[in-house]
């Protein structure tokens, strides 16, 4: 087998590959980016010949068809504004392929390559990571319990004892956090996808003694994309999505958002033209956990049916090294695409994960990743 990681020395690559390094047997891995050295730094890292570091610009069409050919499947990475034009080289050379979300709007024109990809007869799965992706298999898992499902609600949670040497700390891709703050939220209410107004829809959670009490705002995210169309036979007539971030954090997100440091104006800089959110971006690199931090998190995924009738969660422990919600959102797409690789899943076209994905299946390796998927408390998988 062999798979294509792009993006694969990010965030979450790092741990797409290094899942698919421990459970994919005799795999080859390529990790692609942009970046030749960072690349091929951490593939060096997996010392074995399986791991290649490449330097991609995904840009040059050539170029990346040439890289995805003859691969069993893709796991991309990269941000989600990149989704059409690696789906578009998936299908030209014909390879399956798997992504962590569409921030809605994508998702909604990703879906409209299913025929493309069954005339091919290979299959997208799109928005597999934590949230999308565990959430909506958790979603399409729960709808089996009930004859209708009248309000669907979507939230995370963390608690985060590690003892960082750094006065902040980003969980995940700064361009996808400031997506979450300043897009207008969708929500499917009555039937109907309505936007509501940024950082809206406050509301208090009992995550009970281990994550305590937080409050949620509701945020754009590639579930509402789909579910409401998935479960419409369920009758499904409210559904929503909300995160949770400490109060420190939530402060400072949304003051570097007011101060225009997310800007997409243009600053002259040495006679070039460069966006303020570039320039943002870089420094906020040096806001990742740095190497040494022993990370001590832990985070809670939960979809809550029917005002509480049933509530499934899944709950995952950092390693020490890598945070919880880095490997809950890059375990997954992991898991996906070997199951896309060893045609466990086989069905073609371009399908949400709830759809796609055997649930049995799936808990069972995220078991084995030592990822508990609870129900009404008690752990099922």
């Amino acid at each position: 087998m062999k798979f294509i990681v792009l993006g694969g020395y990010g965030i979450i690559g790092r741990a797409v590959a290094a899942d698919l390094f421990r459970y994919a047997g005799n795999a080859e891995i390529i990790v692609a980016g942009r970046n030749r050295r960072k690349a091929k730094l951490f593939a060096s890292s997996f010392r074995s010949k399986r791991v290649k570091g490449i330097e991609i610009d995904i840009s040059k069409k050539e170029n990346l068809s040439a890289l995805l050919r003859k691969s069993d499947a893709c796991a991309n990475c990269l941000q989600y504004y990149f989704n059409l034009e690696i789906m578009h080289a998936c299908l030209q050379v014909k390879t399956n392929y798997v992504d962590l979300g569409g921030m809605f709007h994508n998702t909604k024109k990703q879906l409209l390559f299913d025929r493309a990809f069954k005339n091919i007869g290979k299959t997208a799965i799109l928005g597999m990571g934590s949230a999308p992706g565990i959430s909506n298999v958790l979603a399409g898992f729960g709808a089996k319990f009930l004859n209708k499902i009248l309000d669907l609600e979507i939230v995370f949670a963390d608690r985060d004892d590690t003892r960082y040497k750094q006065p902040f700390v980003l969980p995940y891709s700064f361009k996808t956090l400031v997506d979450e703050y300043i897009m207008k939220p969708a929500i499917f209410h009555n039937g109907k996808i309505v936007f509501t107004e940024t950082h809206s829809g406050l509301k208090k959670y009992d995550f009970g003694r281990e994550f305590g009490k937080q409050e949620g705002f509701l945020t754009l995210h590639s579930e509402i994309a789909t579910l409401p169309s998935s479960l419409k036979e369920k009758g499904i007539k409210h559904c929503e999505f909300r995160v949770t971030f400490p109060r420190e954090f939530n402060e400072t997100m949304l003051s570097l958002i007011q101060l225009g440091f997310a800007s997409q104006e243009k600053l002259i800089f040495n006679s070039y033209k460069i966006k303020t959110i570039d320039i943002t971006l870089d420094i906020m690199d040096n806001f990742l956990p740095r190497l040494g931090t022993r990370i001590r998190d832990k985070e809670l995924m939960r979809v809550i049916f029917n005002n509480g009738k049933i509530v499934l969660d899944a709950i995952t422990e950092s390693d020490g090294k890598t945070s919880a919600g880095v490997l809950d959102t890059g375990i997954p797409c992991s898991i996906a695409a070997q199951m896309l690789a060893s045609k466990i899943i086989v069905k073609s076209g371009v399908y949400p994960p709830e759809n796609i994905i055997p649930f049995e299946k799936f808990f069972k390796e995220l078991r084995k990743r030592k990822i508990k998927i609870l129900k009404n408390g008690r752990v099922i998988n």
